[in-house]
């Protein structure tokens, strides 16, 4: 009888080691899945940086600190885009990011030739064209997730695509569709601002961060619906700038928080 309740033992504790070893490596591949949705979110703000900064170095506004800025951009973007194609077997994504490789490589040798606003305006589609790329393969991968899916919002690259609007008018590509995907992008980021200020589980650090994010938006704002009028690209540049780098001091703190409360 020892022998057998010792039997019954062993099994019930395999069996719970399976369970176990079998949960932590679905979290484990969910993990995955997130850090690798992570990396075509990013490569949209990077490349949407490159077309900013080439519209601003091309007007020679704040070219200094825009030349440096996609530099940056344009290696961040490589390195996410190699490790994305090292971690996927999907041929169609991997089709997809040929397609975006192949504009990337386009928008490298545009940037490299005399600014011209026809080149400008090449790269600004480009940029275009390539987000919506990356935001293709988001979608995709997140169907990999299990459960509730995390809300993307697209904060950095709406505030990133909205100087790179703002911009491109001042530069003269004063086509209605420039005015209408800004105004939009600028409706989106309003809604999403709003929602991460009333986030229930903000906590004080997360309410300052979101504060000095309101005050910085306040001043742009009405400016972005006011392009037409335009005359304030350096201050939209460095709104901007400081903006994203408080959205990534909010990113780190939700993901802190997460971490802390086990989800």
């Amino acid at each position: 009888m020892k022998k057998t309740g010792r039997i019954k033992y062993t099994v019930v504790g395999w069996m719970a080691y399976l369970a176990l070893t079998v949960g932590v490596s679905a979290a484990t591949a969910q993990s995955d899945v997130m850090k690798q949705i992570k990396l075509p979110m990013s490569s949209r703000v990077m490349i949407q940086k490159v077309a900013k900064d080439y519209l601003y170095i091309g007007n020679e506004i704040a070219v200094t600190k825009a030349r440096n800025e996609m530099a940056v951009s344009l290696k961040a973007f490589d390195a996410k885009q190699k490790k994305l194609a090292e971690s996927l077997n999907d041929p169609k994504i991997k089709n997809l990011m040929m397609f975006i490789q192949m504009n990337v490589d386009e928008i490298k040798d545009t940037v490299k030739q005399p600014y011209s606003l026809d080149n400008a305006a090449v790269v600004v589609d480009l940029a275009e064209a390539i987000s919506e790329g990356e935001l293709k393969i988001a979608n995709v991968l997140k169907k990999k997730l299990k459960g509730k899916v995390p809300a993307f919002k697209g904060q950095r690259y709406y505030v990133t695509q909205i100087a790179k609007y703002y911009m491109a008018y001042q530069a003269g590509l004063k086509d209605d569709v420039t005015v209408r995907q800004m105004k939009q992008s600028v409706e989106k980021l309003q809604k999403v601002f709003k929602e991460m200020a009333a986030y229930p589980q903000n906590t004080p650090e997360m309410n300052r961060i979101m504060n000095r994010i309101d005050k910085q938006w306040k001043i742009v704002h009405q400016f972005y619906l006011d392009i037409e009028e335009g005359g304030l690209p350096l201050i939209v540049y460095q709104t901007t700038d400081s903006m994203e780098k408080q959205l990534r001091k909010y990113a780190k703190a939700i993901i802190k928080l997460k971490a802390q409360k086990g989800k």
